[in-house]
C-alpha cells in the first residue's frame, strides 16, 4: 500500500537449457513439445529457481506465481510455507494480502460504472458524495484515480489500525476534514486514502457495500472466487499466516484491521486469480474498448509532465522496450505485484506473505523469461 519502490535484483541459480530440457521430455516418454510449449518450460524452469532464490535470500517464509498468456495459464507455482508452525506449504491458491493491487480492482469497478453512465469521471466527487467540506468541491473521479488530487496518504500509526469501520463513508473521516496537499491536478501524490474516496463513492451510486459491489462489478464476472475483503476476525480457508521479516529473523504481525481501506488495499487474493483479472481486464469483454484506452492512458499534469499513471494502472517500458502495464502493493504481512504486457498477453502475478525488498523489477525479470 504505500508507494512501489525499486529494489536491484536478486542472483539466481544457473537455470537449465532449452537443449536439457528437450531431452529429459524425451527420455520421459513424452511428445515433443512445440517450439513455445518448450521455451515456456524452460522459462518455468528459470523462473522457479529465481523466485525461490529470492525467497530464500530475503527470509520469506512463502511465495506464490502465477504466468497467464491470452485467457491460459502456462505456469504457476508455490514456495516455501503458507504457515510456518502448522508447515503448510504456499500454494497458487494460498491467499495472500495483495495491498495496493487491490486499487486495480477498484479502478476496474469504476471504470465499469463510468461504460454503463453511472458515474463520470470529470465529475467532482461532493456530486456523488453529499456533505464532504468545502475543499474538495474540484476533486474529480480522474484525479482521484491517478494519485493528482492532492489527498494525503497514511501518516503515524494509521498503517496498522486496528478500528473496524460498519462503511466506508464512515472511514473518510481518518482524512476528509484535512487539507489538500495541493491544488487537485497540479501534482502528483500517491494517496491510498483518495481510493478509499473512490470507494464511498462506489457504494453511494450503488447503494450497497463496496465488498458487494466489486463483487457484482468484476469478481462474479471474472469468477476469481478466491479473492475476498480481508475482515479482521474472521476464518478465511486457505489463506497465508501474516509474517514480519526484520533482522531478528520472522515473527507473526501484530493485528490490524482494513475495513477502513478495502478499496485502497485491504483484499486477499491469490496469483492465480490476479493473473486472472490481469488478463481480463485487457482483453474486450469486460470493459469498453474505451475504457480500456482511458484506464492505461497516462495521466498529463499542467506542465505537460506525464504522471505515468491512467487509472489505477501504472504505465512502464521494459528495457527492450515492450510496454506493460503494472501495480504493486505492500501490507501489514503481505506484498503482491501484477504486470500485464498488453501486445505479448502475456500477464504475471506474483505474492509472498510478508513485506520485504521485492517489487516491479523482479516482477518484469520473471515476465521476461517467458517473452520468447
Amino acid at each position: 500500500m504505500h508507494p512501489q519502490q525499486r529494489f536491484p535484483f536478486v542472483s539466481t541459480a544457473r537455470a537449465a537449457t532449452i537443449t536439457s530440457a528437450a531431452f529429459i521430455l524425451a527420455c520421459a516418454g513424452m511428445p515433443r513439445a512445440s517450439g513455445r510449449a518448450a521455451n515456456d518450460a524452460v522459462a518455468a524452469t528459470q523462473a522457479r529457481h529465481f523466485i525461490d532464490s529470492l525467497r530464500r535470500t530475503q527470509s520469506i517464509p512463502g511465495m506464490a506465481a502465477t504466468v497467464f498468456r491470452g485467457d491460459r495459464e502456462i505456469w504457476s507455482e508455490g514456495f516455501g510455507l503458507a504457515d510456518v508452525d502448522g508447515r503448510i506449504p504456499a500454494t497458487p491458491v494460498t491467499l495472500f494480502r495483495v495491498g495496493s493491487v487491490t486499487k486495480l480492482l477498484t479502478a476496474v469497478s469504476l471504470m465499469r460504472l463510468v461504460d454503463r453512465g453511472v458515474v463520470q469521471l470529470d465529475a467532482p466527487v461532493n456530486t456523488y458524495l453529499d456533505g464532504l467540506p468545502t475543499h474538495w468541491s474540484g476533486v474529480t473521479l480522474r484525479q482521484l484515480a491517478g494519485h493528482t488530487a492532492g489527498v494525503r496518504h497514511y501518516r503515524g500509526a494509521e498503517f496498522f489500525s486496528r478500528a473496524e469501520y460498519p462503511t466506508l463513508r464512515a472511514a473518510l473521516g481518518i482524512f476528509v476534514d484535512d487539507s489538500l496537499l495541493f491544488p487537485a491536478g497540479t501534482r502528483y501524490g500517491y494517496s491510498s486514502y483518495g481510493y478509499n474516496l473512490i470507494g464511498a463513492v462506489l457504494e453511494a451510486v450503488t447503494s450497497q457495500p463496496f465488498p458487494r459491489t466489486l463483487k457484482q462489478l468484476v469478481l462474479d464476472p471474472l469468477r476469481l472466487s478466491k479473492t475476498l475483503p480481508d475482515s479482521a476476525g474472521k476464518s478465511i480457508p486457505d489463506r497465508s499466516t501474516l509474517y514480519r521479516v526484520t533482522s531478528s529473523g520472522v515473527s507473526a504481525t501484530p493485528a490490524d484491521n482494513l475495513s477502513s481501506r478495502w478499496p485502497s488495499g485491504g483484499y486477499l487474493s491469490t496469483t492465480r486469480d490476479l493473473a486472472r483479472f490481469g488478463s481480463a481486464a485487457h482483453r474486450p469483454g469486460l470493459l469498453s474498448d474505451s475504457a480500456r484506452r482511458i484506464m492505461v492512458a497516462p495521466q498529463r499534469l499542467p506542465s505537460g509532465d506525464s504522471t505515468r499513471v491512467g487509472i489505477g494502472w501504472r504505465v512502464g517500458t521494459d528495457a527492450a522496450g515492450r510496454r506493460y502495464y503494472h501495480h504493486g502493493g505492500t501490507s501489514n504481512g503481505g506484498a503482491a505485484f501484477l504486470i500485464v504486457y498488453p501486445r505479448e498477453q502475456l500477464v504475471v502475478a506474483m505474492a509472498s506473505n510478508a513485506f520485504a525488498a521485492w517489487s516491479e523489477p523482479e516482477a518484469v525479470r520473471v515476465a521476461a523469461l517467458f517473452l520468447h
